[in-house]
């Protein structure tokens, strides 16, 4: 059974936050070695509660009712159900077309069924049947592998998609985003020059903050090129100036509202840029 920990905690902890979802898989393994009859029941519960406290983290109903997409379920108390919760951690408030339209995304109707059979696959465990019951340890390991597979399944299949919503959402907003950062002053690069152009900002990570009904706030580890001018157009005319073409390492925080047309209204909460290997070199 330690291996099966082993294997697994690590994996599915980093797409959990720090706190009570951890804590609750820590204790999932707890129960599943210490020997009871019961030990394979609670530990499928567990995880089930797991996968169900994580989508309601990442899909709360007061911001899923926002979505234009959202169209309340007669079959659910609330009117929400969880496919409606998966696709919004995946896509928040986009809308269908732009996803798969402009994202060319189309698989989020599909793996939002595919990922609610893996908790329904989980919840199976749950019941305590005869079968179920005080289960062999051969019998309890390969069930818990199987509970396991699933819910890293489950985590990755999420965190996955939505960083692919980021991404490709960042390649259709990177030309409005430069004309924003060169229609205001860097200060980095103020300090090294008479005035600067960005040509291009090319990601090397984007990492998902929160995906939102009206927006969705990433971080952005990138490299952007940039020139940087020295002297007024007129002094460089005459070679009295310069040009230098460069590329530093930036870092931002970015939220971006879902106004059309996309990317229009972007907040940086955060945008600096790493210039110390202009005094290194």
């Amino acid at each position: 059974m330690k291996s099966l920990r082993d294997e697994y905690q690590e994996k599915i902890n980093s797409v959990l936050l720090d706190g009570f979802e951890k804590e609750l898989l820590d204790s999932a393994f707890t129960n599943l070695l210490t020997p009871s009859a019961l030990r394979l029941n609670n530990f499928a519960y567990a995880l089930r509660e797991l996968t169900r406290h994580v989508l309601h983290r990442l899909a709360p109903d007061n911001e899923l009712r926002k979505c234009e997409w959202f169209k309340p379920d007669g079959t659910s108390s609330n009117g929400i159900t969880r496919k409606h919760r998966i696709k919004f951690a995946i896509q928040g408030g986009l809308s269908d077309f732009y996803v798969i339209e402009k994202l060319y995304i189309d698989e989020v109707d599909d793996v939002s069924n595919e990922l609610k059979d893996i908790i329904n696959e989980l919840s199976e465990f749950t019941h305590i049947e005869e079968s179920k019951f005080n289960s062999s340890i051969e019998k309890t390991k390969e069930t818990a592998e199987q509970c396991l597979s699933v819910t890293l399944g489950f985590v990755k299949k999420i965190d996955e998609l939505r960083k692919e919503v980021a991404d490709k959402l960042f390649e259709n907003i990177d030309e409005m985003l430069i004309r924003r950062i060169n229609s205001e002053s860097v200060v980095e690069l103020m300090e090294i020059s008479t005035h600067q152009y960005i040509e291009q900002i090319t990601p090397e990570k984007i990492h998902v903050i929160k995906v939102g009904a009206n927006s969705l706030v990433i971080n952005v580890e990138a490299l952007i090129d940039v020139i940087l001018l020295y002297g007024s157009e007129s002094d460089r005319r005459k070679d009295n100036g310069a040009e230098i073409p460069i590329s530093f390492p930036v870092y931002s925080e970015m939220e971006v509202l879902f106004k059309k047309p996309l990317g229009s209204v972007i907040n940086l909460n955060q945008f600096s840029v790493d210039i110390s290997s202009w005094y290194d070199g």
